[in-house]
């Protein structure tokens, strides 16, 4: 089987070659765009076969996947920080809509055989009342940024695609994730590196913070990698999956995580510059559609993963 994975640079995309890798019979082809911090993959090197390109260049994702011919593609390569999308609205269209265009396109001309999973976000829901989660696959969708709204045009398209051309898409609407190689754009992330950073004593004691009130629900990377195997095999097409742990943890909760897992004591400071313009007061999903369609479920919870992720910035500081 020949699988195709773009974005192989990003917040998921390693993991997930980490993990196919372990499976038998799997012949693995990244799609990377030359300029792309080549050190989320170094691992991978020998293991995968690399092809330079740009999910914003037609023609260089028409003739790699007119090359491979996968039989799944993991469509993860786009314009992921909410808060980047603020600044660079239209960048953030152009990669999310327009990319996911690119690729379904190129899929329906060379291998429309072959079984789609397109990325979504939590983020697609946008201002959700408490009242209303955990939040179901029927629930809304009422995007707050550019970013939101990018990611459902993208959901559209594939699903319409299903509906219009017989391809085979699954859609996941993915709550946070997070693990090591993620880069600090993540507030979990930039926790653990501003930790790391006073304990290495680079950085004076005192965290800087945004809305520290918001509760998420956050995932480990290799429990998404793991559900997004699954999915792709099980899952019928056309249908919409939250990719969630169902649980939600409130930011500020977090920092006192790395606060106590800390080795020295520092100060937490809000930072007005991280206040984003809207910030949903939660977001926590519910899985039961992933859980009955694959028998997922969640294996690494937040205290792992900050023990984690503290020792990852470490080696780093």
């Amino acid at each position: 089987m020949r699988i195709l994975i773009t974005g192989i640079t990003g917040p998921i995309g390693s993991f997930l070659a980490d993990y196919l890798l372990t499976l038998p019979d799997l012949e693995l082809h990244a799609l990377k765009r030359w300029r792309s911090d080549p050190r989320p993959i170094e691992q991978l090197r020998g293991k995968v076969t690399f092809h330079e390109g740009d999910i914003e260049d037609p023609y260089s994702v028409g003739t790699t996947i007119a090359r491979i011919k996968p039989d799944r593609i993991y469509h993860l390569a786009a314009q992921s920080y909410p808060s980047a999308s603020w600044d660079a609205p239209v960048t953030t269209l152009r990669a999310n809509v327009e990319g996911t265009l690119n690729v379904l396109e190129a899929v329906r001309a060379h291998c429309p055989a072959a079984r789609v999973h397109i990325a979504g976000t939590s983020a697609q829901y946008g201002m959700v009342d408490p009242s209303a989660v955990p939040i179901p696959e029927t629930h809304p969708l009422r995007p707050a940024s550019p970013y939101g709204v990018s990611k459902a045009a993208a959901e559209m398209l594939g699903l319409q695609y299903a509906m219009s051309y017989g391809l085979h898409v699954v859609v996941t609407r993915s709550f946070n994730h997070v693990g090591p190689r993620q880069g600090d754009r993540c507030s979990i992330q930039t926790f653990c590196q501003q930790m790391a950073a006073i304990e290495a004593g680079r950085q004076e004691p005192i965290m800087h913070v945004g809305n520290l009130e918001p509760r998420r629900d956050f995932s480990h990377v290799t429990d998404v990698a793991r559900a997004l195997w699954l999915l792709l095999e099980h899952a019928p097409s056309g249908e919409v999956y939250n990719l969630c742990s169902g649980t939600a943890t409130r930011i500020g909760d977090i920092v006192e995580l790395v606060r106590a897992q800390g080795r020295v004591p520092i100060e937490v400071r809000v930072d007005p510059s991280r206040l984003r313009p809207t910030d949903e007061p939660i977001l926590q999903g519910d899985n039961s559609k992933l859980r009955a369609i694959t028998g997922w479920e969640p294996l690494i919870g937040m205290e792992q993963i900050v023990v984690e992720l503290l020792d990852y910035w470490r080696a780093y500081s």
